[in-house]
């Protein structure tokens, strides 16, 4: 959806992710493989924390001509399975602070601690490159993304129009797609026909939206989104500036938080990752000109 905030992803950030890996073991291991993958264990640091771009055109294609079984054994050597239970590794993905998957804004993404030295999940890490495919690039950090279990299972064998969808850490849907409901039914009908529009003819755009079937899945949700146009109807500026003055100003809240509380969401682009259905929120609103007016 939005294009995810990489602040935090530094030099420093970095060096602790590769850290909570062994690379030592890991480039050992490797050592005993025939063929040898020597660009491989030459370059381990740099694949782990290469960004996509470098990933792409340096370290994608390196096991090109490796059989299933050999690129078998370099997935069991980089044992993401293991990583996936190590606090430290996954403490990195939980620091990014996405609460909704990046990719359908449909399911929450939650790191929450089970008592005061282990935490448990309800997301998943999706490898965008996949490591059946690309094993050397199974612990890569810009290759794992925080995501739902239900896209997740989308990516499963799946080689097709891999890396021809939208990257939620470089590329930003909500720019791309909108949602919107068919103006001609409201406000009378009952039921809204929600389509997703693309702003312009991006491919990658498309592919995203088919791979995660947003088009279908969102046309579920005719009752969130007659919900937010009712409230529309009624909590117009006057009403908002009402409740503001009356209940909340001193109280401490501002304005936006007023909106936030009456829409049952985030209305700012920058904090679609906090709740789901935020972008359909925001879009609906967008659509009738309502955002920032009301």
């Amino acid at each position: 959806m939005k294009q995810i905030d990489l602040t935090i992803v530094n030099e420093n950030f970095l060096k602790s992710y590769c850290d909570c890996i062994d690379i030592s073991e890991i480039k050992n291991e490797l050592q005993h493989l025939m063929p040898k993958p020597q660009e491989i264990i030459d370059n381990l640091e740099n694949i782990i924390i290469a960004d996509i771009n470098n990933i792409k055109t340096k370290y994608l294609n390196l096991l090109n001509h490796y059989s299933n079984e050999e690129r078998k054994k370099i997935e069991n050597i980089f044992n993401y399975s293991l990583y996936r239970q190590n606090d430290k590794f996954m403490n990195h993905f939980k620091k990014l602070n996405i609460k909704s998957c990046p990719f359908c804004n449909n399911n929450y993404v939650y790191f929450y601690k089970k008592d005061a030295k282990k935490f448990n999940t309800i997301a998943t890490l999706e490898h965008y490159y996949p490591k059946v495919t690309y094993p050397h690039l199974s612990l890569s950090f810009f290759n794992l993304i925080p995501s739902c279990s239900t896209c997740n299972s989308k990516f499963k064998g799946t080689k097709k129009h891999v890396g021809e969808i939208l990257h939620p850490y470089y590329e930003d849907f909500d720019s791309k797609a909108k949602f919107s409901v068919n103006v001609d039914k409201l406000p009378v009908d009952k039921d809204i026909e929600l389509e997703i529009n693309l702003r312009s003819n991006d491919d990658r755009c498309k592919q995203s939206i088919d791979r995660f079937q947003l088009d279908k899945i969102y046309k579920q949700h005719n009752d969130i989104a007659k919900e937010i146009w009712n409230k529309a109807q009624v909590y117009n500026e006057s009403r908002i500036e009402e409740l503001y003055d009356n209940f909340y100003k001193d109280l401490g809240y501002s304005k936006e938080d007023v909106k936030n509380m009456v829409f049952c969401n985030y209305l700012h682009k920058d904090d679609i990752y906090k709740r789901n259905h935020s972008k359909l929120t925001q879009d609906i609103l967008e659509q009738f000109r309502i955002k920032g007016n009301i």
